[in-house]
């Protein structure tokens, strides 16, 4: 065959191609999307997930449901989204606790976070924890918790819904000297109620989600993991000036779908996605939660989950934690 027909002929193939992927994105979606969100009702990843998905529906003119998923630290929820279809019709709300921390606390994942997962959009960064303790506890300030905890090792007890909020705490402990035995709960929400029941002595959780409970008397603040003050907190010192120098922790949040979800339709949810945090009712929103809106595509997604994994390993080396089955 003549050589000018043989390149026709490719040509031809790669505009098939690229018509085909382009007619693909167009028809979709034709039916409702789910959007499962791996952590509990009432988390900051959940309210953020609800207008995501609002706004988002509606752009796409199909309603996309979400679907919390808890249990195991996000890997129940995870663990589904990976198993799911690769058809643009299941996406997960993925993040430094659930993919990254995750990879380094537990020893064997039923998914991996890079192979088994296509970044979508990065959604929301910056959000960052508040150590905060139940009331009774006697000690007014983070460097009292601190000499308290040293003058009774292990005898206080920290909750933790996420593998975050465990990488804060431990963090924390390692930096300031304190041995606090970890309690494991299903949720956010969970280890808050105990925090405020008594059951345990401390929480590091998003300030958004725990900011309230402060304010209303039923938590005391000891520091933000910011490196300065919060302007939505802006009464509240951080760690890293109250006691723990370089002490800082945040966490981030992004939308990914399962390995093999065709490129055009990854393509269209990332744009959709992004003009969703542009809204200035949907930033507003994610900043009342404690995050800022974060815009960016498939590649940004993965190169900043390929940093997060490996500042996640450090941290837990440096801790010695020792991995969970």
């Amino acid at each position: 065959m003549p050589l000018f027909l043989r390149l026709a002929g490719l040509i031809g193939a790669v505009l098939l191609v690229v018509q085909g992927g382009h007619a693909l994105a167009q028809a979709y979606p034709a039916k409702p999307i789910r959007l499962i969100v791996p952590l509990g009702a009432g988390g900051a990843s959940d309210v953020v997930a609800r207008v995501i998905a609002e706004k988002l529906g509606a752009q796409l003119g199909q309603a996309v449901i979400v679907e919390n998923r808890p249990g195991a630290e996000g890997v129940i929820g995870m663990e589904a989204a990976a198993r799911s279809a690769p058809d643009g019709y299941t996406l997960v709300i993925g993040s430094s606790t659930t993919l990254a921390a995750n990879f380094s606390l537990r020893s064997k994942l039923p998914f991996h976070p890079v192979t088994d997962f296509a970044p979508v959009a990065m959604a929301l960064k910056n959000s960052f924890n508040m150590l905060v303790i139940n009331p009774d506890v006697p000690a007014q300030n983070l460097r009292e918790f601190i000499a308290l905890a040293k003058a009774k090792p292990g005898a206080m007890f920290y909750g933790t819904g996420t593998s975050g909020s465990k990488i804060c705490v431990e963090m924390f402990k390692t930096m300031a000297g304190v041995n606090i035995t970890m309690v494991n709960y299903k949720s956010s929400p969970q280890a808050l109620n105990d925090l405020m029941g008594g059951q345990v002595q401390l929480v590091c959780e998003p300030v958004g989600t725990s900011i309230a409970a402060v304010t209303a008397g039923k938590l005391r603040a000891l520091g933000t993991t910011s490196p300065a003050r919060l302007p939505g907190a802006p009464n509240i010192p951080t760690v890293a000036g109250s006691g723990v120098p370089g002490f800082e922790y945040s966490a981030w949040v992004g939308v990914f779908a399962p390995a093999g979800t065709p490129r055009p339709i990854v393509d269209k949810l990332s744009a959709e996605i992004a003009t969703v945090l542009r809204q200035p009712e949907t930033a507003a929103k994610i900043v009342s939660v404690g995050f800022d809106p974060m815009i960016g595509g498939p590649e940004e997604l993965a190169a900043l989950l390929s940093r997060e994994i490996a500042r996640a390993a450090k941290v837990v080396k440096d801790a010695g934690i020792q991995p969970a089955d």
